[in-house]
């Protein structure tokens, strides 16, 4: 008798088939013999990518500055803010629709588009009423960029449509134009060559000028550095004020002087206000009559962000808007 184990199995009893179906004995399942695992694809070694964090733009005041106009703000009990407000308040005023300001240049250079831009900006975010800013230079501009527009939006096919297409209603009028927001629209020359001996005629200019007149409270036009070209003179022929601009320094001073004869001379009833705007740092903190003082945030040449202005370049500003809408309304 075989020997039993104390689990019940028999000892050296041959093992109990593995995997056999039911009456097939002692017949064993045949195991496949094993095959060596294929190899792992080869896969390009992935590179972590950092996200580059988006560039800053470079406010109008260091810190420095903000610090120290707070300072002085708070010296001459609000003086500089109320300065602020006074000058939106002029802003602000009732004017008769279908302002005309023309910005001119003294010199290449002299911000003569940064100054049409500003006015655009803050006739548009202090009025909100329809404004249109127009780049009548002689030469491809950058208004439309330094407001803010990537759209192109062609002067001559907005003189286009209004030699040949009835306008009646606002959306009429800014068909051809790009939306800059806060009512703001504009229309430039990027099509136009560099040639100053293919001026602007005047009686399109004035049919074109006269329409927009029709639905926007104020048209600034910037014309670019020729004060006393033919081409300065077709947009002098409907304008009601005339902003011209300057850089610092003697000699440009007494330029100034003389354009501004000359022009009081040829169009009498056209107002002038002047500006000069410093190109470069001044240790000088004092706001000047006239003056519009270096700003970071403008001279970096990116599009025009209100928010981001220098304080005393915000101050400068307005009060130079209000001065130029002031004058357009009196003629």
């Amino acid at each position: 008798m075989a020997e039993v184990s104390r689990s019940g199995f028999p000892i050296g009893q041959p093992p109990a088939p593995v995997g056999g179906f039911p009456g097939m004995g002692g017949t064993t399942a045949e195991v496949p013999p094993s095959t060596p695992p294929a190899p792992a694809p080869q896969t390009a070694p992935v590179t972590a990518t950092v996200p580059q964090a988006p560039s800053r733009k470079r406010s109008g005041d260091t810190w420095w500055e903000r610090v120290r106009f707070e300072v002085t703000d708070a010296v001459t009990s609000g003086a500089l803010s109320e300065r602020l407000i006074r000058a939106s308040s002029a802003v602000e005023a009732p004017i008769t629709t279908g302002r005309r300001i023309i910005v001119l240049g003294t010199a290449g250079g002299a911000a003569t588009t940064t100054v049409a831009a500003l006015l655009a900006k803050l006739l548009g975010s202090i009025r909100q009423e329809p404004v249109i800013a127009v780049d009548a230079t002689d030469h491809s501009g950058n208004l439309l960029r330094y407001l803010g527009s990537s759209q192109a939006a062609l002067l001559t096919e907005l003189m286009q449509q209004f030699r040949t297409q009835s306008v009646r209603t606002l959306p009429d009028a800014v068909k051809h134009a790009a939306s800059c927001g806060s009512q703001v629209f504009a229309a430039g020359r990027a099509d136009v060559p560099a040639l100053a001996d293919a001026p602007v005629a005047l009686q399109e200019w004035t049919d074109v000028s006269s329409t927009l007149s029709r639905f926007m409270a104020v048209t600034v036009v910037d014309g670019g550095a020729s004060p006393l070209s033919r081409h300065a003179a077709a947009l002098l022929g409907t304008a009601h004020a005339v902003v011209l601009v300057s850089p610092p320094g003697n000699p440009e001073a007494a330029k100034l002087a003389s354009i501004q004869e000359s022009l009081g001379k040829s169009f009498p009833d056209v107002h002038q206000i002047s500006v000069v705007v410093r190109s470069r740092q001044n240790h000088e903190a004092a706001l000047s009559d006239g003056m519009l003082p270096y700003d970071r945030h403008l001279a970096s040449g990116s599009s025009l962000q209100l928010s981001r202005l220098g304080s005393r370049t915000r101050i400068a500003a307005t009060e130079l808007t209000g001065k130029a809408l002031m004058a357009a309304n009196r003629a």
